[in-house]
């Protein structure tokens, strides 16, 4: 079952067509790598899902609806984490989960305290839990925004170099934290240059170059069954010296 898919949509900057996606269809249950190099179109591709830019043409579907961008209902349903530590620096830790919860229409106050309380232990973030948010160290508040992502239990997350500023601890925990919301059938788009992190977790990989997709629903196992590593993947199908095909693609 499909839980996202984006057909024929462009966006265009001054004229530019910076992003040309015919076809993308992400798998309910699957954690989806979604990788290029700077500025071929990745942060645009989720943004426009989340409605933070509107293509100029095309749609998104999202559990089989057209995503209509007037209406925010489907948001509650997707967890999103940017690049950046998008936080509410004056309130502490729990203040800010404990608003996003309610953002995202949960009610139950035990609830909304058993998923802080579970995050923040998975993280290893309890001593911070009444720390004002801007007096953290730049991982922290990353990891702050993560658990906020996900405070919800949303169907699909949706990140865009979401371990920047993650330390080696943090990373093996945000990759056990997507495992455990897979098993539990929640569904991961991730675009991400640390490719050790996607050859890890990810099954499939979808491949993204000036703003059009060259390498669509790749299996990482078939990768590294044909090539070294997702890298060198990577770096052959942008530079165009992949000559062969995997799972039919052509």
């Amino acid at each position: 079952m499909e839980i996202l898919r984006i057909e024929n949509v462009k966006k265009t900057y001054d004229e530019k067509n910076i992003l040309s996606i015919e076809s993308l269809k992400i798998k309910k249950g699957t954690i989806c790598g979604y990788l290029g190099r700077n500025g071929a179109g990745k942060s645009t591709t989720i943004k426009i899902v989340m409605g933070i830019e509107l293509p100029n043409q095309g749609e998104v579907y999202f559990l089989n609806n057209k995503i209509n961008y007037n209406q925010n209902d489907y948001k509650r349903y997707i967890g999103y984490c940017p690049d950046y530590p998008a936080v509410f620096e004056k309130l502490t830790v729990f203040e800010h989960l404990n608003f996003i919860a309610y953002l995202y229409g949960m009610k139950d106050e035990g609830q909304i305290k058993e998923a802080i309380d579970k995050y923040l232990e998975h993280y290893e973030m309890e001593e911070y839990r009444n720390t004002l948010i801007q007096s953290l160290s730049r991982g922290n508040k990353q990891k702050v925004c993560i658990i906020s992502s996900i405070i919800h239990q949303p169907k699909l997350l949706l990140y865009d170099e979401p371990t920047l500023g993650l330390d080696p601890l943090s990373i093996k925990q945000f990759k056990k934290m997507l495992n455990d919301f897979t098993d539990n059938g929640g569904t991961v788009f991730l675009s991400s240059h640390s490719l050790d992190i996607i050859e890890e977790i990810a099954d499939v990989v979808y491949i993204i170059d000036k703003g059009k997709i060259i390498r669509d629903n790749i299996s990482v196992s078939e990768i590294r069954n044909t090539l070294n590593s997702v890298e060198e993947y990577l770096v052959s199908a942008v530079e165009g010296r992949v000559k062969w095909y995997i799972s039919g693609n052509e």
